[in-house]
């Protein structure tokens, strides 16, 4: 579980202010806001601009009396690197302050050691970004599929992959950068708390559908301002007692009926010719009577998954993210159906929805927690 206080200053909170709201703002909305005098504000707005966090816009006001300068978040004042970690491949992203991708790249896996597979992409990745954009860098963030415990001194890449934790500070040590790793699942937390509409929910409960199924929780404590979220491994929750055989060594478990991984092999069994998960929505294979009879299988272990997930926490907000929620279009009204038919729940319908992000959630997730680490 990570868990941060948050740091309580007038600049902290005052930056915080301007990240969250993104618009342009004059002092007195800071001043008001956040009931702090003028001249502090006017101060550390200076210091601000100083190192070009922010820039001046333009002044506003009516007649002829003194005008407020008004001011906007300079969105490149900081870079950073997100990492998504496979079995299969590396994805790297280049993202501004605010998560906005400006490069990417994918490396595909050419051995089982995932140090010096992680190590070389890296030094590659770097290699290929400008020195002035480097020279802003505020870290490097690694999105993995399993657990990462400081308890145990060990990095989860699967059911039967670890790696020592220690590996992150021999990162840090070469390329002289702030590396953070952490579950792909709270990384997509971070990314809905502070990237997109579900910023509101001070509580949500997150599943990220990718080559493993993952979950988190996560929580944000205005009054105590702290946060945290805490991830849990639903691939290998038990849904069929004698069903298929996991990698784990047991039967059953749900990512062995929902992860993308399996939809995709599913599919390729009646239709040889695809090769990517995205190519299963083409109208000529989802919409043939196999293509909607593996949708449907598809979407009633899903929602076998998702009741129990309801069942059991009773969310505020259950955000699914992961390539699925790119053709919500085409699942969305019959996987509610499917959760909510004859149901029982505290809840409604409208505490499920699909993320914005779409597959991207975890890798720009994991570009944000440098950048979220240092400022709040």
């Amino acid at each position: 579980m990570y868990q941060k206080k948050v740091k309580e200053s007038n600049k902290n909170n005052i930056f915080k202010y301007i990240f969250e709201k993104r618009k342009s703002f004059v002092i007195n909305d800071i001043a008001e806001n956040l009931n702090i005098t003028f001249p502090t504000v006017k101060k550390i707005i200076n210091s601000f601009l100083k190192q070009n966090i922010i820039f001046e816009r333009q002044k506003v006001g009516f007649g002829v009396g003194r005008k407020a300068m008004e001011y906007e978040l300079n969105e490149e004042f900081c870079y950073s690197i997100g990492i998504l970690a496979s079995s299969t491949k590396l994805k790297f992203i280049l993202t501004n302050a605010i998560g906005k991708i400006l490069k990417q790249q994918i490396y595909e896996l050419k051995s089982n050691n995932c140090k010096a597979e992680i190590l070389n992409s890296t030094k590659d990745f770097l290699n290929t970004i400008s020195p002035e954009v480097r020279k802003k860098l505020i870290g490097i963030g690694i999105s993995v599929p399993g657990i990462v415990s400081e308890e145990g001194n060990f990095i989860e890449f699967s059911s039967k992959e670890k790696i020592v934790l220690s590996f992150i500070e021999e990162l840090k040590n070469l390329f002289h950068i702030p590396v953070l790793i952490e579950n792909e699942s709270n990384l997509a937390a971070i990314a809905e708390a502070f990237l997109t509409r579900n910023s509101i929910y001070s509580t949500f409960t997150i599943l990220t559908i990718n080559e493993y199924v993952g979950i988190s929780n996560f929580h944000q404590d205005s009054l105590n301002n702290t946060l945290f979220f805490k991830a849990g491994r639903l691939h290998h929750m038990v849904i069929e007692s004698n069903g298929k055989l996991c990698e784990c060594g047991t039967h059953g478990c749900w990512g062995t009926y929902v992860s993308d991984k399996v939809l995709l092999n599913d599919f390729q069994k009646y239709f040889p010719s695809i090769k990517t998960y995205n190519e299963i929505f083409d109208l000529k294979y989802h919409e043939t009577n196999i293509g909607a009879s593996l949708i449907d299988n598809y979407l009633e272990h899903l929602a076998i998954g998702i009741k129990n997930i309801l069942f059991f926490s009773n969310p505020e907000k259950l955000i699914i993210s992961g390539n699925i929620s790119i053709y919500k279009e085409y699942i969305a009204d019959k996987l509610i159906e499917k959760i909510y038919k004859n149901h029982i729940f505290y809840r409604g319908k409208e505490t499920i929805v699909f993320s914005s992000l779409n597959e991207n959630g975890s890798i720009i997730g994991a570009a944000m927690f440098p950048i979220l680490d240092k400022i709040i």
